[in-house]
């Protein structure tokens, strides 16, 4: 059986008692991190997943709030007697910058005991793991970052997965709703769409006449979370070729 536990679900400016965003993706026997913010760790621990049984890590981009927990997950994976390498999928432009930044805080492979495998997405272009395919889409969330710190080289995607006959979206955080259209055009089984750089009626204008299985709206910003029984009810209203719409709490499963 398939199923997502969102670890962290939280808004990117921090708010008490709500953790950062990650999400585990269990498909055919394998167990993939979406993105790493904290404490991821300790939630994989909480519901009973063994550090040493993860298989990837997967960023979509270096926001913090998306990585900041990845550092002491890898050093409680090695306290807590991890052996097999461990493959992390970054941006290219961060591959360079977390190696060293691994090593700045004392956890080169040397002292870890087992290998950081870490590796660069290539924008539309395929990647195999295993029976899974993912297919990164760069996103326009880092495009104003870009030109205020003159790196062209920033990049940030959202995830398309295939798998097992299915079809999952993982937005990571986007500049727009408007950078979901072109995973749109066929059916997908779940999307996972934060709700915390756009209005629910922007969402909602792509999203409309989508064929979507189930949608999951986390990362919400603070004022929207206010009213999540509102927005539930606004998209279910408005998405009538969307079979189920969720708001998860940290820590909540869904099987698929």
């Amino acid at each position: 059986m398939s199923s997502v536990t969102f670890l962290g679900t939280g808004p990117g400016n921090v708010a008490a008692g709500r953790f950062q965003s990650s999400v585990l993706l269990e498909i055919e026997q394998r167990r993939v991190l979406l993105d790493a913010g904290e404490p991821c760790g300790s939630q994989l621990l909480e519901i009973g997943i063994s550090l040493a049984d993860l298989d990837a890590v997967w960023i979509t981009h270096a926001h913090t709030d998306h990585i900041g927990g990845l550092p002491l997950l890898l050093q409680a994976s090695w306290l807590h007697g991890r052996q097999r390498p461990l493959p992390v999928g970054v941006p290219r432009h961060l591959s360079a910058p977390l190696r060293a930044w691994l090593d700045a805080v004392l956890l080169p492979s040397e002292v870890l005991g087992f290998p950081v495998e870490i590796f660069s997405w290539q924008a539309e272009t395929a990647f195999a793991f295993d029976d899974m395919t993912l297919w990164p889409h760069p996103t326009t969330h880092l495009d104003r970052t870009r030109e205020e710190i003159g790196n062209l080289a920033i990049e940030s995607f959202l995830f398309e997965i295939l798998s097992a006959g299915k079809r999952f979206v993982y937005s990571g955080d986007l500049g727009s709703a408007e950078d979901l259209r072109g995973v749109l055009d066929k059916p997908v089984d779940l999307l996972i769409c934060e709700l915390a750089h756009f209005t629910p009626e922007e969402l909602v204008a792509v999203l409309r006449g989508a064929r979507i299985g189930t949608l999951c709206l986390t990362h919400v910003s603070t004022d929207l979370d206010e009213r999540r029984e509102e927005l539930q009810m606004l998209f279910e209203r408005e998405l009538s070729s969307t079979d189920a719409v969720y708001l998860p709490d940290d820590g909540e499963n869904l099987d698929l």
